[in-house]
C-alpha cells in the first residue's frame, strides 16, 4: 500500500470519527460548550447577540448552516467543523512526525507509525492527580494537553500547530515566504480565539533576538508579533468599547501568578498537578537534560546545525509552555477555560518532545 492509499484509508476514517463523536458530546453530555456555541451562533445570526471579537467560527457555522438559523443545521455544520479541524489537526502532527525522519529511513512502517502518533495526540492526557481525588474533575484542576467540549478550541487547534511549527522553523534559518504565513496565522489566531497569540507574543520576541539579534531578520520577524499586538487590542476594543460600551465588566490586566488555579482548585494542589500534568516532558528532560549545553561531542551527534535543530525545537516549546502560566489576570479569571492558552502550549509540548526523540532516533542514538 502506497503512500497516497495510506491517506485516502485514513483521513476518511478519522473525519467520520470524529464527526459522530462529536455529535453524541453535543446531544448527551449536558455541560458541554458544543450547545452553548451553536446557539451563540444562531443568535448572532438573528442579531439577538453582537458580533464578537473572534467570529470567525461562529461565521462559518453559519455559512456552513446556509444562514438557515434552524438549530438542527446549526448543530450539523458545528460538529462538521471541528471534525474537519481535529482531522487536519491529526493530518499535520502526522506530517510533522514523518518529517522529523529523515528521507533515507521513510518507510511504509513509518508512514504508519506517524499515523499512531499523530492520532495517539488527539487523545493523550494529563495524570489527574490528585484533582480527581480531591474535587472528582479529570480536567479541572489539571494542565491538560486536549479537550473535547470546547469547539472554539477545537477549532483553533491545527492554527496554533501551524503557528507553533513555522515560528519554530522561522527561528532555524529566515523565510519571507513563512513570515507571511505567520501573519496569516496570526490573523486566524485572533478572530478564531486569541488565547494562544497570548504566549506567543510574550515568548517569540525573545528567542528572534537571540537568533538575530538585532538584524534585519529580526525586525522583519517582529513586524508579525507587533502586528498581533495590534489585532488583539482591537479585539478588546470591539468586545469592551464599541459592541458594549456599557460593559462595566472589569478587564484590568494584572500580574497574579496562578490566581485563577485558586478558583476552582486547592493551592497546595498546584505543584502536584504540574508534575503530573507534565510528567513526560519531565521524564524527557532528565533523561536528555545535556542537550541544553550544546558540545561538539554531544553524545553521538557531531554537526552543530543537528545539535542547535534539536535545541530550539526543545527550547523554545519549553519556555512557550512555561510562558502560557498563568502570570495575568482580567474579566474571565475565575473561568477555568481561563487556561485555554496552557492547554494548547501543553499539547505542542508533547509534539515538541516527540519531535525530539524521533530527531535523536533518525540519528541511530
Amino acid at each position: 500500500m502506497n503512500k497516497i492509499n495510506t491517506n485516502k484509508i485514513v483521513i476518511p476514517v478519522i473525519f467520520l470519527f470524529f464527526f459522530v463523536s462529536y455529535f453524541l458530546i453535543y446531544v448527551f453530555v449536558r455541560n458541554s460548550d458544543l450547545g452553548q456555541h451553536a446557539g451563540f451562533a444562531q443568535q448572532i445570526l438573528t442579531g439577538e447577540l453582537a458580533v464578537p471579537g473572534n467570529f470567525l467560527f461562529y461565521w462559518l457555522v453559519n455559512l456552513f448552516s446556509l444562514f438557515s438559523g434552524k438549530a438542527f443545521f446549526i448543530k450539523i455544520s458545528l460538529c462538521f467543523l471541528i471534525a474537519i479541524a481535529s482531522t487536519f489537526r491529526f493530518f499535520l502532527s502526522q506530517k510533522i512526525v514523518l518529517k522529523s525522519f529523515n528521507k533515507t529511513f521513510r518507510s511504509e512502517h513509518t508512514r504508519w507509525f506517524s499515523v499512531y502518533i499523530g492520532l495517539s495526540l488527539m487523545f493523550v492526557f494529563a495524570i489527574p492527580l490528585p484533582g480527581y481525588f480531591v474535587n472528582g474533575f479529570f480536567y479541572i484542576g489539571n494542565f491538560v494537553p486536549n479537550v473535547w467540549h470546547n469547539s472554539t478550541t477545537i477549532f483553533l487547534f491545527p492554527f496554533a500547530i501551524i503557528l507553533f511549527y513555522l515560528s519554530y522553523m522561522q527561528l532555524i534559518t529566515f523565510s519571507h515566504k513563512r513570515n507571511l504565513w505567520i501573519f496569516i496565522l496570526i490573523i486566524l489566531n485572533v478572530f478564531i480565539k486569541p488565547s494562544f497569540l497570548f504566549v506567543f507574543i510574550c515568548v517569540y520576541p525573545f528567542f528572534l533576538l537571540y537568533k538575530y539579534k538585532l538584524n534585519k531578520e529580526f525586525w522583519l520577524s517582529m513586524g508579525a508579533v507587533l502586528f498581533s499586538i495590534f489585532l488583539i487590542a482591537l479585539e478588546y476594543w470591539m468586545v469592551f468599547q464599541h459592541i458594549n460600551p456599557n460593559n462595566k465588566e472589569i478587564s484590568n490586566v494584572i500580574i497574579q501568578p496562578f490566581v485563577s488555579y485558586t478558583y476552582y482548585s486547592y493551592l497546595w494542589q498546584l505543584p502536584f498537578s504540574l508534575i503530573f500534568s507534565l510528567l513526560f516532558s519531565l521524564v524527557a528532560v532528565a533523561i536528555f537534560i545535556d542537550i541544553f549545553v550544546i558540545v561538539p561531542d554531544l553524545l553521538c551527534y557531531t554537526e552543530f546545525s543537528q545539535i542547535e535543530k534539536r535545541t530550539v525545537v526543545l527550547v523554545y516549546f519549553s519556555f512557550i509552555f512555561s510562558g502560557s502560566i498563568d502570570l495575568f489576570s482580567n474579566c474571565r479569571i475565575r473561568s477555568p477555560g481561563y487556561s485555554w492558552k496552557f492547554l494548547l502550549a501543553n499539547s505542542n509540548m508533547y509534539l515538541a518532545m516527540l519531535l525530539y526523540f524521533y530527531y535523536s532516533f533518525d540519528q541511530g542514538c
